[in-house]
């Protein structure tokens, strides 16, 4: 498969408390992918910004199902032909060779990969998804690619017809991180973080009174029995 010949298809969820960062990623996003798909939740009204952009398709995700963040990935179901899948988020400054670098990563797997700059790795003694766990996180540097258990949605790519998921079949709209993961390792398609430069991605913030890590913080008894079961059937991370 010629990864770098496929179309370039963008796609973000965005809360409307994040519409500041939003309005800072959609520009920088939009220039580097074919099509780009806007999924909004919480936002009473389309922010009027989007309509100088062309190619975008936009969507309220409490329109199907509110799915929340989880949202991002109904862009499946709307693609005809194979295509690259850039997934963002909302609160990331994002670099402008940012996709050109997931794609070619991408390219030396063929496809059969889920490539990304946000990597966990889960470790002994697994009792806390959160804490039991060494986070490469995207603003850190990373000397060579590294195959993880686990990729951060929002700094990763993929081709949409070896990964063709449907977030209605998941249980929770709260770890997406974990299902993609899971999905990934029924297909065969390992998760590989990226080599990069310290702060090639910046947040422009990070763990906000909105944020599902925070949350997963205070309580991540659901996201560690969903770990094991991962573990149980994953190969191929050390």
């Amino acid at each position: 498969m010629s990864v770098r010949s496929l179309p370039r298809i963008g796609t973000i969820p965005t809360m409307a408390s994040r519409l500041e960062t939003f309005a800072l990623v959609l520009p920088v996003i939009y220039e580097q992918v074919d099509h780009l798909y806007v999924f909004l939740d919480g936002y009473a009204q389309p922010p009027p910004f989007l309509e100088r952009f062309e190619r975008i398709s936009v969507f309220h995700a409490e329109n199907h199902g509110n799915l929340h963040g989880s949202s991002r990935f109904l862009c499946l179901q709307k693609i005809t032909s194979p295509s690259v899948i850039i997934s963002v988020d909302d609160d990331i400054a994002y670099p402008k060779d940012y996709v050109d670098r997931l794609v070619e990563a991408l390219d030396k797997w063929e496809g059969r990969a889920i490539v990304g700059v946000h990597g966990r790795i889960f470790l002994p003694p697994h009792t806390s998804y959160a804490r039991n766990a060494e986070c490469l996180h995207f603003a850190h540097r990373l000397k060579q690619p590294r195959q993880v258990h686990e990729l951060g949605c929002g700094t990763s790519a993929f081709v949409s017809s070896l990964l063709d998921v449907n977030p209605h079949d998941w249980a929770s709209t709260s770890m997406d991180d974990l299902f993609m993961a899971i999905e990934a390792e029924k297909r065969g398609l390992p998760r590989i973080a990226i080599s990069r430069r310290n702060n090639w991605l910046r947040p422009y913030s990070e763990c906000q009174p909105d944020s599902l890590w925070r949350k997963t913080l205070d309580n991540d008894a659901e996201q560690t029995q969903l770990m094991h079961s991962f573990l149980g059937r994953c190969h191929g991370v050390s």
